[in-house]
């Protein structure tokens, strides 16, 4: 039996068509799938993906079911998910397949809705249980089923069919985004230097890979985040007479709407309030005017956004405090290294000051991750056990977020500042062709990491 080898699979492979010939040519046979209802390389616009299943090459649907991607057994990481979600894309396609032979990871996303969206369903080794569960998904009788209705009943049949999955494929259920409420967080730390606006920008960008209408808030003069989404605060805001948050925190009558810009990446979408180094100027008029604590918070009272991220500077002054007074929740980013960690702690007894100060505080939403050195595991696990004792002085009801979701140390992120766009964009993938892998093992953190927050469901 097939099957009964699983556990073995992996140990003779030594290339990409080894895993192709011993595989997942014999997986799409066992899926039910003739020669004629897939296609090894085919063009889908001026890509070539390893596999494309459509069923059928006189069938009329404009979707194709599978597509599978086969990378090399020698990665000690799998990646190319982000070149996978663009086969996706351009094919219209259900389903896609990512593997080295030991590992896969799964893709879904609903072809009918429009930007598509993919979403990571689910990921771990290719062993006999996970292909038991892929096969009863991916066989030849589900996608006749589903795309056979998807031609004459189109939405309706779409939704059942994604209610029978989260009913019975329990890896499914966290995949498929739900309608939650609107989140607003500032993502703040007083050690400058832990990657806080590149982990805002690329956090905002992968809320708006999962479908989310996102808003980021640059309240920091030094206005990094605004450079960072391709915004230029003198030639895009003073020389043209623009509005930026100066304006919304001290003029009454500016509204959200007059100070957000719209910028777009291909179908990636962020809206952004810029900063300028004018409003560190500001400081004694945000400190004489009434109220202004709650400024913020009165401006975002009836936005339309799910998700809100305001980077402040990395200091205790009147900005951070309407920022703070604005949030439903606080994001704590660091490296695992002395000097922030030992920030840390003077963040969270400041924040619990303001805490005691306030009538509805923001909740710390944990420690995130960021700049991770993967190879220093010794002394990864020694300031760990640091930061641990630090958090351990509140009770523990601060958590580390999930390894999955820290951010690693690349140099290829160095390499996206430069292009004033998130690692999510299309044109920045085409750009750096040679640090693909590196693009999407940072993009998977940080997608893992938007997944994680929405899942924490906040309210103000």
């Amino acid at each position: 039996m097939f099957l009964s080898a699983l556990p073995a699979w992996w140990l003779p492979m030594s290339n990409e068509a080894n895993i192709e010939q011993k595989i997942i040519l014999p997986l799409l046979k066992q899926w039910g799938y003739s020669d004629a209802e897939y296609q090894a390389k085919p063009r889908i616009g001026n890509e070539y993906p390893d596999f494309v299943v459509r069923l059928s090459r006189t069938d009329v649907s404009p979707f194709n079911y599978l597509i599978i991607e086969v990378k090399s057994p020698e990665q000690k990481k799998l990646s190319g998910s982000q070149q996978l979600k663009r086969y996706m894309a351009i094919g219209r396609t259900v389903f896609g397949l990512l593997t080295n032979g030991r590992e896969y990871q799964l893709f879904y996303q609903n072809p009918l809705k429009e930007p598509l969206r993919q979403v990571n369903c689910c990921s771990g080794d290719l062993d006999k249980k996970a292909l038991q569960k892929l096969g009863k998904l991916l066989h030849r009788s589900t996608a006749t089923a589903l795309m056979n209705a998807l031609t004459h009943q189109q939405l309706k049949v779409y939704h059942h069919f994604e209610k029978e999955l989260t009913k019975k494929f329990s890896f499914f259920i966290s995949s498929i985004p739900a309608k939650e409420a609107s989140m607003i967080i500032t993502v703040f730390n007083h050690k400058g230097g832990v990657g806080k606006t590149t982990l805002t920008l690329n956090l905002g960008a992968a809320f708006a890979e999962m479908g989310k209408r996102v808003l980021l808030i640059d309240i920091d003069p030094q206005a990094n985040l605004t450079i960072g989404v391709g915004i230029d605060p003198l030639r895009d805001v003073e020389e043209q007479g623009r509005k930026d948050i100066s304006d919304l925190l001290l003029e009454p009558r500016v509204s959200l709407e007059e100070v957000i810009y719209r910028k777009s990446w291909d179908d990636l979408q962020l809206d952004v309030v810029p900063s300028h180094i004018r409003l560190a100027d500001k400081e004694p008029a945000l400190i004489n005017t009434i109220d202004i604590d709650r400024v913020l918070q009165r401006k975002l009272s009836n936005h339309s956004y799910d998700v809100i991220l305001i980077d402040p500077p990395p200091a205790f002054g009147k900005v951070n405090t309407i920022a703070l007074m604005a949030s439903h929740g606080v994001l704590i980013p660091t490296q695992l290294a002395p000097y922030p960690i030992r920030a840390i702690e003077y963040v969270l007894a400041r924040l619990e000051a303001m805490r005691n100060a306030m009538e509805n505080p923001p909740r710390p939403l944990g420690i995130a991750v960021s700049m991770y050195n993967r190879s220093k595991s010794a002394a990864n696990q020694q300031m760990r056990s640091k930061l641990e004792n630090i958090l351990s002085k509140y009770g523990n009801t601060i958590e580390i977020l999930p390894e999955s979701t820290w951010i690693p140390e690349k140099v290829t992120m160095l390499h996206t500042i430069n292009f004033g766009q998130p690692i999510f964009s299309e044109k920045l993938y085409h750009e750096l062709r040679r640090d693909r892998n590196s693009l999407d093992d940072l993009t998977q953190s940080f997608q893992n990491l938007a997944r994680y927050l929405s899942s924490k469901a906040l309210t103000k």
